[in-house]
């Protein structure tokens, strides 16, 4: 039954279009005939012994086709050829597909059981040897006979030597893959399927000017095509010695003197090469690379040294008949950190799917299903796994039209062009966090001293853990592995941080030239099971308590009294978790969490924070909150800023002024807003938007941001020309720049839009002061340099808290926030103290504008969002527990979209007056709304007393002291200063006061910028999202559609 079609986007639509004319319906060895009837006497296969012309090859391919008959082989039947390359097998294959049987090739030094298996499994009843096998061969009733038996020109010639009445979508060969469950598994191909490729497909399509240089085992795929793209197009087939393709000299050598002017390498053998000899391939018309993750830097070396004409990447796994996509190399970005897989072959389709089955467009990342006409016939005898790996074409549907899912993560390009993102299965789950493999190998390889990575995991369930094994550049020292650690540390969040790393001389390698994932994993285990030297161990019960707690989170051996938490490679989400841990397990009351954390901050030692804690244990509950902060000293501006500089030409000081500036500044632009605010930056007409990356230099900075972009969805080449980033620092003294680019963004820019924050809602004041206070008042210096610059300040709701606690029910946008020594959270007070600064500024002369946005959550439509966030981690505990607090929580959701949105068209569009605007949701919705919702998508969530739900809570994250939502349990526990209600309870108890946004609903009227309401819609996609990012959990009861509100 054919499908009716799903909607596809215009553009996949036109990046499928890949109708080509080529002969479809023509046979293997049709083709073959054909080309040596046009030109008997050319060469065809050439080895260092000597060389078959077409003339010759076909005679001995009919001889040993009527000989196979004469053996009984019918249409149909399988034949084995276990041949190492050899001209012989050449012959042997075509011959074989000349009797209109099946040909499935096996490598001679595979153990005995492996291949006596296959043997089996396929219904082999002919095996084609060398004829030297030892007499441990595969075992079985099988007709054996030699390569030479078959292949010979002695002997009478072939009679009745028509090929059997077959058609180019039967079966031409079969080639086995290792499976996920250990068997092996036999991909079942068709004629038409090469034939598309090296017939249909002009890049990859040889001329008889051409020679190929074979240098893959016959057992894989791309031995198919370095079969028939030469011999079904009047090319020269060469076969090299085995050796000669590992010693870099000697390769070099062989393609200059055999002529080589198409060659295929593995990921692994291109990389050994353009470390060695990158200008060897100059000579060649066409080099292709693939069958794994191409090395950036390896490529560059190739482009830099002297590239081959046409330097393709090849994409495409044995269930789609060797190639589904090409990439056409002629540059790469110095911030590219992947190589393109490209664009679909002739004939042949390409699909990037969302999770539930739907196209998606460009920018998101999906698995890639690919179609047309090389779509194998499935798995040999293996209907199951068939039919759940190959699917009906839903998006062109027609009769026998298929798709194959791969498996890989990919996503679109707006060009068309599609980027790879590794593999699904190689997304792996460490403690309950989504982990990509291939992103940490990506990140250790764009290390200067690092030539090739590879990640594996460790270990089973809870023990589980990532280790690396990296090749060092040469003459490394012996402290590389101690540099990776800090330089991944800031880089990568704490799952995907390997806790050991191995340098290695090489990576070790299988057959194919791919990465050899079992051997990685005796390496990497075997350097993890050293033993690590402790010069002091801990003392007495509480350092041993706490020693066995940070042992738990960072996952290091032992750990000594005088080991530093954050040199063992902490982090401040770790900080918080160890602190909550920490305080269970030595009984120091939940009001002295926060204290916890700043002393493991302040005395990150074993020795020194456990003293702390012990006392701790001793101390009051009243005594638990810090010391207080001085606000009025600590938002005292900044005596020596000037106010009396001339105004930058886009500041919009006055109401007919407002216009779009020529330059921005932003800061936090590799945030979650941050990201979208550029996007609408540039797409308002702003010129040039300068983003602050925290980063080391221009390259790492510009992949930093580029690929923050690409996370949530947003192209990175949109807005290129427009994009300048300054590495820099919101926490250092001018963000550490030096003086000519501070000058230089002095003089250029015209508005700064100061995004930029630390956010941690456990971490006291003094933590995050200087990114987040001393970042602004580097803002307002830079206002106030050279000439006045516009300042747009993001804030945040938080700030005007304290006013709640004070008895204010009600805060309208002109009014200042107050009470700030009633806030509870280091980040809030940081805000409000940066707030004033800014309001401070303002009064005195400089142009700004406050952004207070509230709960800011995924896009509108594809519920993108930024999961580190504490409303994400309570969207999963609900639907995981099953759980939720019946009480009145309000959900202000504002989307990133609509607040970047509303940010930017203030800013283009309305005076700098001083002004505040809350970005809140005049439509919010209640907690009930999402347990509704989450039900619909088939959890199964029952509401219970806040009591209860908050004790099942603690229960669970003392329990899994990792868990997401640990670091914010104390929001839901533990009481804020001078009330017995903690921070969720002031939301739906009234405390936290309501706000006017008359501000925002003027500067926003007539704009078309609608904040949508908190609906079943916007909850949906945000759902969607999560578990499409697999932070929710399968739902627990069958699903109710896909959580839409019913139609009709």
């Amino acid at each position: 039954m054919v499908q009716p079609p799903v909607h596809l986007p215009d553009s996949v639509r036109r990046w499928n279009d890949t109708t080509t004319d080529y002969p479809r319906d023509a046979l293997l060895p049709e083709l073959f005939a054909e080309q040596a009837r046009l030109r008997p006497r050319a060469p065809a296969v050439l080895w260092d012994r000597g060389a078959w012309s077409y003339g010759e090859l076909l005679d001995r391919v009919r001889r040993g086709a009527a000989r196979l008959r004469a053996r009984g082989v019918e249409g149909g039947d399988r034949v084995a050829l276990l041949l190492p390359r050899s001209p012989e097998a050449v012959a042997a294959v075509f011959a074989v597909l000349e009797a209109g049987a099946v040909y499935l090739p096996l490598d001679p030094s595979h153990p005995a059981d492996r291949l006596s298996s296959i043997l089996r499994d396929a219904g082999v009843r002919t095996v084609v040897t060398a004829g030297t096998e030892p007499r441990t061969g595969p075992a079985g009733e099988f007709d054996r006979m030699t390569v030479t038996e078959l292949t010979s020109r002695e002997g009478p010639g072939p009679t009745g030597n028509r090929t059997a009445r077959r058609y180019a979508g039967d079966a031409a060969y079969i080639i086995y893959t290792s499976g996920s469950t250990g068997a092996p598994k036999g991909v079942v191909c068709a004629h038409r399927g090469p034939v598309r490729l090296v017939r249909g497909t002009e890049v990859l399509r040889l001329t008889p000017a051409d020679r190929l240089l074979a240098t893959t085992n016959p057992t894989f795929d791309v031995s198919c095509f370095e079969l028939f793209a030469p011999l079904l197009n009047g090319a020269a087939l060469v076969l090299p010695d085995p050796e000669t393709l590992l010693d870099p000299a000697a390769l070099e050598q062989l393609l200059d003197d055999c002529g080589i002017t198409v060659m295929w390498l593995s990921a692994g053998l291109f990389h050994l090469h353009a470390e060695q000899r990158p200008g060897m391939f100059s000579g060649l018309r066409c080099l292709i690379a693939g069958g794994d993750v191409l090395n950036p830097s390896a490529v560059r070396a190739v482009l830099e040294h002297g590239s081959p004409a046409l330097l393709l990447n090849g994409y495409g796994p044995t269930e789609n008949s060797v190639f589904s996509t090409t990439h056409v190399i002629d540059s790469l970005p110095p911030e590219a950190r992947s190589v393109p897989i490209g664009r679909p072959v002739a004939a042949s389709t390409a699909y990037v799917v969302r999770d539930d089955g739907t196209p998606a467009g460009p920018g998101e990342v999906g698995e890639l299903w690919v179609g047309g006409d090389g779509v194998a016939l499935g798995y040999l005898g293996d209907r199951a796994r068939t039919a759940a790996a190959f699917v009906s074409d839903r998006f062109a549907p027609g009769p026998g039209r298929r798709l194959y899912r791969t498996g890989d993560l990919a996503e679109w390009r707006t060009d068309g062009v599609i980027e790879f993102h590794g593999r699904r299965d190689r997304q792996v789950k460490i403690r309950g966090f989504r982990v990509e493999l291939d992103e940490i190998e990506t990140t250790l390889t764009d290390h200067p001293q690092v030539n090739e990575s590879a990640v594996g995991v460790l270990g089973e369930g809870a023990s589980q853990r990532l280790a690396a094994a990296v090749v060092p550049a040469p003459e490394q020292d012996d402290g590389l592995p101690g540099e990776l650690d800090e330089y991944l540390r800031e880089r990568l969040p704490p799952p995907m941080r390997p806790a050991r790393v191995v340098p290695v001389p090489e990576l070790p390698l299988n057959s194919s030239g791919k990465v050899d994932r079992g051997r990685l994993r005796e390496l990497t285990d075997d350097a993890a099971r050293e033993p690590v030297e402790i010069t002091e161990g801990p003392r007495g019960e509480d350092e041993e308590v706490v020693a066995e707690v940070w042992r738990r989170f960072l996952r290091v051996d032992g750990v000594g009294r005088r080991d530093d938490f954050l040199a063992l490679g902490g982090t401040s989400l770790q900080a918080t978790r160890v602190a909550a841990v920490v305080r269970e397990r030595l009984g120091i009351r939940s009001a002295f969490t926060r204290t916890l954390v700043r002393a493991l901050l302040d005395n990150p030692t074993l020795a020194a924070f456990t003293e702390r804690a012990s006392e701790l244990r001793h101390e009051p509950g009243d005594a638990a909150h810090d010391a207080p902060v001085d606000f009025a000293a600590e938002a005292v501006p900044d005596p020596a800023l000037r106010f009396d500089a001339p105004a930058a030409g886009g500041v919009p000081t006055e109401r007919h002024e407002a216009k779009v500036p020529h330059s921005v500044l932003l800061t936090g632009a590799t945030g979650f807003l941050g990201v979208h605010l550029l996007d609408r930056l540039a797409a308002s007409g702003v010129r040039r938007v300068h983003c602050l990356v925290r980063a080391r230099d221009d390259a790492e900075a510009l992949a930093r941001l580029r690929g923050r972009l690409r996370h949530y969805g947003l192209d990175p080449d949109r807005w290129a020309d427009r994009v300048a980033v300054v590495p820099g620092d919101l926490g250092l003294p001018r963000f550490g720049l030096d003086d000519g680019t501070w000058d230089d963004l002095a003089q250029e820019v015209e508005v700064v839009l100061h995004n930029g924050a630390r956010v941690n809602f456990a971490y006291p004041y003094e933590a995050l002061s200087a990114a987040n206070v001393g970042g602004t008042r580097t803002v307002l210096a830079l206002g106030t340099e050279r000439r006045l610059k516009a300042v747009h300040y993001v804030s945040s709701m938080s700030v005007i808290a304290g006013s709640g606690l004070a008895g204010v029910r009600r805060v309208d946008e002109e009014t200042p926030p107050s009470h700030p020594e009633l806030l509870s959270q280091g980040y809030a007070e940081t805000k409000w103290v940066a707030e004033r600064l800014v309001s401070l500024a303002g009064r005195r002369g400089l142009p700004v504008t406050i952004h207070r946005p509230h709960e800011i959550t995924g896009a509108m439509d594809s519920g993108a969002w930024n999961t580190d966030t504490m409303m994400c981690a309570l969207f999963r505990t609900l639907a995981e527990t099953g759980t939720a607090p019946d009480v009145p929580l309000l959900l202000d959701f504002v989307p990133v979209d609509y607040t970047a949105a509303a940010v930017v068209h203030i800013l283009t569009h309305q005076p700098c007056e001083g002004r505040v605007h809350h970005l809140a949701n005049p439509r919010p919705a209640l907690l009930h709304l999402l347990v509704e919702r989450l039900r619909a998508m088939g959890y199964g969530v029952r509401e219970q007393s806040y009591a209860t739900w908050t004790r099942h809570v603690a229960e669970l994250t003392a329990r899994d002291p990792e868990h997401p939502l640990a670091p914010y349990v104390p929001m839901f526990t533990e009481p804020v200063r001078r009330s017995t209600a903690s921070i969720a309870e002031m939301y739906f108890a009234g405390t936290f006061p309501r706000f006017g946004r008359d501000n925002t609903e003027e500067a926003l009227s007539g704009s078309g910028i609608v904040c949508p309401p908190v609906d079943a819609r916007l909850i949906d996609a945000n759902l969607r999202f999560l578990r499409g990012a697999g932070l929710l959990p399968a739902p627990t009861t069958p699903d109710e559609g896909d959580g839409r509100e019913p139609t009709g």
